[in-house]
C-alpha cells in the first residue's frame, strides 16, 4: 500500500493526493486504505518516515578536517540529498516538525555524530545543538524558497522514491528553530523533460554564502580557547 502511494505520487502533487483517488489509482476500494490508514495524515506521516528512514541511511561519513569543515560537508550533504527528488523533498521539507536534542540524537546517529565532532572541537553542548538547528532550519527555509509556487506537470516532475527504495531526503531537526537564517533565492527553472534520479550536482553559491556567514556567527561565540587549538 505504501509503495503505491509513492508511486501515485510521481504525478499528481502530495497536495492532491486523496484517498479515492489513490483508490482508483491502486484499482482497490476506499476501505482497503483505510483499514490501513485511518486518514490521509496517517499515510503521509508514513510516507514520511520511510523516507526519513531512507535519507539518514544515505548520508555520507563526516568530511574530515575542522569543525567548520565538518559543519560545512554535513549540511551541503543534506542539501544535496534533498534537492535530489521532488517528492521527498515535499514530504519532509514542508511537513516535519521540530524535533529536541534527544530526539534527533536518537533517530539520526550521523547527527549525533556531528554534535560529538563539535563538542571535541571546543563547542559547549548548548553552542553545538544551537549550530546544528541553526544550519538545519536553514537548509531547510532553503530549499522551501527553492520550491515551486505551484506543482509542476507530471511530465516535469523527477523521479519520486518508492517505498522499498527511497531516495534522500530531508532532516528531522529543520523545521522550527527560531534562530534560523534566510536567504531568498529565485526558484529552479524545471527541465522540460523528465530528469533522472540522483545526487545534484552541488549547492548553489547563494546556499554556500549563507553558510558561509553562519559559521561566522558561530566563529565569535566559539570559547577562545576552542577556537585558538582551530587557528593552530
Amino acid at each position: 500500500m505504501l509503495s503505491g502511494a509513492f508511486e501515485f505520487c510521481r504525478d499528481t502533487p502530495v497536495d492532491q493526493l486523496s484517498m479515492p483517488r489513490l483508490a482508483a489509482f491502486l484499482d482497490v476500494g476506499v476501505t482497503s486504505i483505510y483499514w490501513y490508514y485511518k486518514s490521509k495524515r496517517d499515510l503521509l506521516d508514513a510516507m514520511t518516515e520511510e523516507a526519513l528512514a531512507a535519507f539518514y541511511e544515505s548520508m555520507p561519513p563526516l568530511r574530515a578536517g575542522g569543525w567548520e569543515d565538518m559543519l560545512r560537508g554535513f549540511f551541503d550533504d543534506c542539501y544535496a540529498a534533498l534537492a535530489a527528488d521532488d517528492l521527498t523533498c515535499d514530504l519532509i521539507v514542508r511537513r516535519i516538525g521540530g524535533a529536541t536534542r534527544q530526539d534527533a540524537v536518537a533517530a539520526w546517529p550521523r547527527a549525533a555524530e556531528l554534535l560529538d565532532g563539535l563538542r571535541e572541537a571546543g563547542f559547549p553542548p548548548s553552542l553545538a545543538w544551537h549550530a546544528f538547528i541553526t544550519l538545519a532550519a536553514y537548509t531547510r527555509g532553503f530549499l522551501l524558497t527553492e520550491q515551486p509556487a505551484e506543482a509542476p506537470p507530471a511530465s516535469a516532475r523527477r523521479p519520486a522514491v518508492t517505498a522499498a527504495a527511497a531516495p534522500p531526503a530531508a532532516t528531522r531537526t529543520a523545521a522550527t528553530a527560531p534562530t534560523a537564517a534566510t536567504a531568498r533565492v529565485s526558484a529552479a527553472a524545471l527541465a522540460s523533460e523528465p530528469e533522472p534520479s540522483g545526487p545534484v550536482a552541488g549547492p548553489p553559491g547563494e546556499f554556500a554564502f549563507g553558510i558561509t556567514n553562519i559559521i561566522l556567527g558561530l566563529r565569535s561565540l566559539l570559547p577562545q580557547e576552542a577556537h585558538d587549538r582551530e587557528v593552530a
